[in-house]
């Protein structure tokens, strides 16, 4: 009787043993698989939104590309893969309508990837991306252009052209007045004036508008860009200007360096050629 009460106790225990061996076997598995997956995603292309977030109606994508999206600066392009791709190849696939544009975490410097479009019945999407991706691709071709001939008064009749214009960088402002977002802009765009006052920098606004009305709209704003009136034909026939405001910067030799829609990024691409 005794031994078959110990033989009966090993095999408890054996079973016992066993199953502690096989529970922590499965748990340690389970906790791989999950460290594994959690690699994986590390590995992967992080992205500051999922996608299919922003793709849910126009106006999730609205907000998004408002805050996040600026396809006229400076930009590493990728791919759906996350491989390089030159930014024209990225603004000719945008245009095509198959992905939209999302933006990388990246501290180094600012990225964009392509993602499949999967919101299809979203056509109002599918527009505003072709819409951006085009503007941005005009204004892309442009750069290293060399500015179009211009001989150009101000205001107060001081001329500029290419020879009083030469070895500064010449930073120009298309606008009108009754353009708000224009107007909206000069406190930031003094703010530049005052902030590279003492560098070769020649700021200078082209206006639709007649003298006499913007010597008078002038006296309400302060604005410290000099001002060249009636240029409306200038900045849409030789400029190709698409939107307004635009601001196109100039280098020491006159070719284009970049053209951009907004007083943020102008800002941050000043800062990059100028090293500040």
């Amino acid at each position: 009787m005794k031994n078959i009460l110990l033989t009966m106790l090993s095999i408890v225990a054996g079973f016992g043993i066993s199953f502690f061996s096989i529970n922590t076997y499965l748990k340690t598995n389970d906790l791989a698989e999950v460290k594994t997956e959690s690699e994986v995603t590390n590995n992967k292309l992080i992205l500051d939104l999922k996608s299919s977030d922003v793709q849910k109606s126009f106006k999730s994508w609205d907000l998004y590309s408002k805050k996040n999206i600026d396809l006229m600066s400076t930009f590493k392009a990728l791919d759906e893969n996350g491989e390089n791709i030159s930014k024209g190849a990225f603004l000719n696939l945008l245009r095509i309508g198959s992905y939209l544009p999302m933006k990388r975490v990246d501290k180094r410097e600012l990225s964009y990837q392509l993602v499949s479009l999967k919101n299809t019945s979203e056509v109002k999407i599918k527009k505003s991306i072709k819409s951006l991706a085009t503007n941005a691709n005009h204004y892309f071709r442009m750069e290293g252009k060399r500015l179009p001939a211009y001989e150009f008064v101000d205001l107060n009749g001081v001329p500029y052209n290419k020879k009083d214009t030469k070895g500064k960088l010449l930073v120009l402002k298309c606008w009108f007045i009754t353009c708000k977002v224009c107007v909206e802009e000069f406190p930031e765009l003094n703010k530049l004036v005052d902030k590279y006052k003492d560098e070769k920098v020649a700021f200078v606004s082209l206006a639709f508008d007649e003298k006499d009305k913007l010597i008078k709209f002038l006296k309400t704003k302060t604005f410290k860009y000099p001002t060249i009136p009636m240029q409306k034909k200038y900045m849409s026939k030789k400029l190709k200007v698409k939107q307004y405001p635009t601001h196109v910067i100039v280098d020491t030799n006159g070719v284009i360096i970049k053209m951009v829609n907004n007083v943020r990024t102008l800002t941050s691409e000043l800062d990059q050629i100028l090293g500040k």
